[in-house]
């Protein structure tokens, strides 16, 4: 087993090393190459025109397209003939589809999966609602029938006690 784990270490110490190498030789390439430095060409006057001035142009050239005059040269109608054919083609075709058997292949319930997202959505959306005027609208006093309600409960759990 010694062995073996020497093997390896071996062997990653070798490609640590080999991968050094080759990235060291790939920098020295690399800085050899910049340091190149190539003489100036002369010019070449081989082109019969000024390339310079003709891109200029292309950039600058806005096009105008005008109406063109309508030519005559089909002796039909074609708007008339592609409504006749095409206008209630696809209308009057009969699509029956199969009716296609049930497959239970998701795990899960897509119904309450939406239905989870759906809650979830709306208890994250914070509502700010706005204070209410207070409504009088009830003829009695909620806090005293509360209180007296709460004192002969407590009367009557005091009385059984004793």
């Amino acid at each position: 087993m010694k062995q073996n784990k020497k093997y390896k270490i071996m062997k990653t110490k070798l490609q640590h090393t080999a991968l050094t190498i080759i990235l060291t030789a790939i920098l020295t390439i690399n800085l050899m190459a910049t340091a190149i430095d190539f003489k100036e060409e002369s010019y070449v006057d081989d082109i019969p025109f000024n390339t310079e001035l003709v891109v200029e142009q292309m950039i600058a050239q806005t096009f105008d397209f005008e109406e063109e005059a309508n030519i005559d040269d089909i002796p039909f109608n074609t708007a008339t003939v592609t409504s006749a054919l095409n206008g209630d083609y696809h209308t009057t075709i009969d699509f029956n589809m199969e009716k296609e058997a049930y497959i239970d292949d998701l795990p899960f319930n897509t119904k309450e999966v939406v239905t989870n997202y759906n809650y979830t959505k709306a208890i994250s959306t914070d509502f700010e609602m706005n204070d209410e005027a207070v409504i009088n609208d009830i003829p009695f006093d909620t806090y005293t029938i509360v209180v007296n309600y709460t004192n002969h409960i407590c009367a009557d759990l005091f009385a059984t006690k004793m």
